[in-house]
């Protein structure tokens, strides 16, 4: 009796382990899949630049039919294509989707005007895709909007560039004729064209605004003056009561977290730099309120801090940010340099172990 309890506990502990080693390997194969789908996707758009970007935007100019030496009536046309074919994700009431569509759109996939089913942005809708993938997907919202006209505008020969408000998640554009500057948003389907900048940035509070070209994106000009009146916000970062130089601090808008929390779940961020040398840093902002964070990190230790800032016009305020232990990226930290050195050592015990002299 004794030996068949035994043998059937020995068949329990078996189908137990068992049970657990198929929902690892489930768990394990299910977290591949959706890695290596969420990199195919990210690919894709850029894969579709390469290969039909050129074709694509042939199609769509020939569409427009205008003189290409008058960029106000290439600014007209290219407003009304876009207005005709381009259908905004966020226009879309998830209740109205079924569970299928629902699905789809947590992967970034949406039925254009067309009815048919695109991929919108990559990484579940966070990250960009280049204008000529738009212009085939026809899903923009008012960063896609922007970014296609004056993608439009430059193969036509106009200068044009994308401006954007980031910490107020608002994208528009400008393009010139001659020195004199035309302000254009796209994405407004009634009166795109912007006549009074000030009143179009305080309305809808903007912290912040630059323009860039689409050549380089990376090379940004702060326009906020032609938007916006601003105050200055004095960052400084201490730790144990003394400054901290080369702190990356970034400055992050309440303001849409504030206005709409049903779509906003966490602050927008606005800008970032790092403090000098006497632990400051300076930014010249809207009026808003803002929270500031604080990061510094060395090999294997990174601190953080946190505080709130209120910036009024004409204004100078002065934050205080006191770094503290950041437990979370320190661990990570650790974890990847024992990792690192564990494949060392491995690979040293491997290699050389056995050739060492006894």
């Amino acid at each position: 009796m004794p030996l068949i309890k035994k043998t059937k506990r020995e068949k329990a502990v078996k189908g137990s382990k068992s049970i657990r080693g198929i929902l690892v390997r489930w768990l394990i194969l299910s977290l591949l899949l959706v890695v290596g789908l969420s990199l195919v996707l990210f690919v894709v758009p850029g894969a579709y630049e390469v290969v039909r970007g050129d074709e694509i935007t042939r199609q769509v100019l020939s569409q427009l039919e205008t003189e290409a030496d008058n960029p106000n009536q290439m600014a007209i046309k290219i407003h009304k294509w876009e207005q005709e074919n381009f259908l905004s994700p966020y226009s879309i009431n998830p209740k109205d989707l079924s569970f299928f569509e629902q699905v789809l759109a947590g992967w970034g996939f949406y039925e254009n005007k067309e009815g048919e089913i695109h991929l919108f942005r990559p990484g579940f809708g966070l990250y960009s895709v280049p204008p000529q993938w738009v212009l085939h997907s026809k899903l923009a919202n008012c960063k896609e909007y922007a970014e296609v006209f004056v993608y439009l505008m430059n193969k036509a020969g106009f200068k044009a560039r994308v401006v954007r408000a980031p910490g107020e998640d608002h994208t528009w554009a400008e393009y010139y004729i001659g020195s004199y500057k035309i302000i254009f948003d796209p994405s407004n389907p009634v009166n795109p064209v912007i006549v009074n900048p000030k009143s179009f940035g305080e309305r809808r509070h903007f912290s912040y605004v630059e323009a860039y070209d689409l050549q380089n994106p990376n090379q940004r000009e702060d326009v906020s003056d032609e938007y916006i009146e601003r105050g200055i916000l004095v960052v400084e970062v201490v730790r144990d009561n003394r400054p901290v130089s080369g702190a990356t601090v970034e400055v992050l808008s309440m303001y849409l977290m504030e206005r709409y929390p049903e779509r906003y779940k966490k602050p927008r961020p606005v800008i970032s730099n790092k403090t000098h040398e006497d632990g400051l840093v300076q930014f010249k902002l809207g009026p808003n309120n803002y929270t500031l964070v604080a990061k510094k990190c060395s090999l294997l230790v990174c601190w953080k801090g946190e505080v709130s800032g209120n910036v009024s016009v004409g204004k100078s305020t002065h934050v205080l940010v006191e770094l503290h232990v950041d437990y979370l990226n320190t661990g990570l930290r650790g974890v990847l340099v024992l990792g690192v050195l564990g494949v060392v050592l491995v690979k040293f015990r491997k290699r050389y172990w056995g050739k060492l002299p006894k």
